[in-house]
């Protein structure tokens, strides 16, 4: 099509010398910017276009990165309230067995084994602190979904780090007062029936359990912790839900 024109123009400018291949000229130079013009603007629309798949693809990646988070809070908490359960029935046991006989093999295993269980409260790196390391979170992502990943990761590293102080350390507590009372049939028998005979493992294992002072009193501190962190994991989950809720509500298209 250029070359199209250029002959009509050449051929112009031939029938009246000067004028018309000034003329010429001119046209020359317009044709070159109007593809330089052209070529320019389809090389915007690419970058936009990268720009916006990439963006597509961050999108997806971080609503998938906050289920997964979801998930694993949500497993936490589950264990979490079974930890409390276990906690207030070795309590209520330990309260009453002046009146009521206890199930010792039961409460055994609640308190030298459910209670003495540490629940983890992690996150895995994604790709929104892969945005933040590099530095174009606010690039790619918009400015309000930005605060609310921000505010919701912020809280949960910070939790994360209150989770896992005292709970772990009465429940270390607890595991290494329990250990002392096991002996040599006990452990014979939880090899060869399973963890679940934790509690039904020796005589001497449960009495010295049920007659250890300290385990009223670290039951309850891990009761107190589960709760804590029970209401902790609500929190996270609450303000996780925002964040989702969002994107659904923004982006329900690239999901």
């Amino acid at each position: 099509m250029i070359n199209f024109f250029r002959k009509i123009r050449k051929q112009l400018a031939d029938d009246n010398q000067f004028f018309k291949y000034s003329r010429y000229a001119i046209g020359e130079i317009l044709l070159v910017v109007i593809g330089i013009l052209i070529a320019l603007q389809i090389n915007n629309w690419n970058e936009q276009r990268k720009t916006i798949n990439k963006e597509k693809r961050y999108i997806r990646s971080i609503y998938q990165d906050l289920q997964e988070d979801l998930n694993r809070i949500k497993i936490s908490k589950e264990m979490l309230n079974k930890q409390y359960k276990y906690g207030m029935e070795v309590l209520r046991a330990f309260e009453q067995k002046e009146n009521i006989a206890m199930d010792s093999s039961d409460i055994t295993y609640k308190a030298g084994w459910e209670l003495s269980l540490i629940i983890p409260m992690k996150r895995k790196d994604n790709t929104w602190d892969d945005l933040k390391v590099k530095g174009i979170e606010t690039y790619v992502i918009k400015d309000s979904l930005t605060q609310l990943l921000n505010n919701f990761y912020g809280n949960y590293d910070y939790n994360i780090d209150r989770f896992n102080q005292l709970p772990k350390k009465v429940r270390e507590e607890m595991r290494i007062l329990t250990a002392y009372c096991n002996d040599s049939e006990g452990s014979q028998m939880i090899y060869e029936k399973g963890i679940d005979f934790y509690g039904h493992s020796s005589p001497k294992f449960r009495r010295c359990i049920l007659s250890n002072k300290d385990v009223p009193r670290i039951s309850s501190a891990i009761t107190m912790s589960a709760i804590v962190n029970i209401e902790l994991c609500d929190n996270l989950i609450k303000q996780a839900k925002v964040v989702e809720g969002y994107m659904e509500r923004y982006f329900k298209d690239l999901l």
